[in-house]
């Protein structure tokens, strides 16, 4: 069974949807909520921060919580920056649906001129290659290619990438947690190989991040490109002026 605030952000987000409260009117307060849940406020939070996550309220200051759009309820919003480590896939994604893999790809490769520039090593260094393609509950949503650096991950066992956190067990592997990350990404449309591996008509729109992610203490890990349908995610940046 999901965790209760879980449950809860799952209601308030059926609400939304369903146009209980319109696109800009405000909700009730967090305090008034908790007691129609039966819930704390530390849970009701929990719960209004995943809502924020997916871009379904904004909380302004002084005023309270205001309905910003009802989003498609099978969007999921990429690039959210809302956490103070580098989740990945499956565990940014892991409590709102279910996370699968399917691994098409795993050798060792000799790094070439790109890879070796991102990855901050010498070029002909052995790195991993990694091809999966991810899915939530179920439905193939984006292809994911990665290059990462072996002197840094030595082994990496299947099972992990079909099965489990890539993520976590790169961070049980150092000890280290995964804190940096810079992407870029860029609108394009699938070809024949990606879309086949997806299920999907070639010339669909897609979402491509490209990025290096780095270990708390600097070392560059993996340079990865994710190819995402783009009617199952939604790009969300933050920006406070001063």
């Amino acid at each position: 069974m999901a965790a209760r605030y879980i449950q809860i952000k799952n209601a308030i987000k059926k609400q939304i949807l369903s146009n209980t409260w319109q696109v800009g009117e405000k909700i009730p307060s967090e305090r008034e909520l908790a007691a129609e849940h039966g819930v704390t406020r530390v849970t009701l939070q929990k719960a209004m921060h995943m809502l924020e996550q997916e871009g379904l309220i904004e909380r302004i200051h002084g005023k309270g919580m205001f309905v910003t759009r009802a989003i498609e309820d099978d969007v999921f919003m990429l690039n959210d920056g809302t956490s103070d480590s580098v989740q990945g896939f499956s565990r940014e994604f892991r409590e709102q649906a279910k996370i699968s893999s399917r691994l098409i790809c795993h050798q060792l490769l000799p790094a070439d001129k790109t890879v070796s520039r991102h990855l901050e090593i010498n070029e002909g260094e052995p790195v991993h290659f990694i091809r999966r393609v991810r899915l939530i509950d179920g439905e193939p949503v984006l292809v994911e290619d990665s290059w990462i650096n072996r002197s840094v991950i030595p082994v990496i066992p299947s099972k992990i990438l079909e099965e489990g956190s890539l993520y976590e067990y790169i961070e049980h592997t150092t000890s280290k947690k995964i804190k940096f990350y810079s992407s870029v990404i860029e609108g394009d449309l699938f070809g024949d190989e990606l879309a086949g591996l997806l299920s999907i008509q070639p010339g669909r729109p897609m979402l491509k991040v490209s990025g290096v992610t780095k270990l708390e203490d600097g070392t560059a890990f993996n340079y990865s490109f994710s190819y995402n349908r783009a009617d199952k995610f939604k790009i969300k940046n933050n920006w406070v002026g001063k």
